[in-house]
């Protein structure tokens, strides 16, 4: 079993004044945060959940 398992990340940001949050598996994590910034968010959190 794979030690990320389970495991998911908080992503917080912020979007034409508007704060917004989601999580994802932490296999897509890294391109949403990437596809988020594109957009014009700007990221202020982001946190591994263990086990979630």
């Amino acid at each position: 079993m794979d030690s990320s398992d389970g495991d998911v990340v908080l992503i917080c940001w912020d979007m034409q004044g508007e704060r917004r949050q989601e999580t994802v598996p932490v296999e897509q994590a890294r391109h949403r945060r990437a596809d988020l910034e594109a957009q014009g968010a700007v990221i202020y959190w982001s946190e591994r959940l263990q086990g979630c």
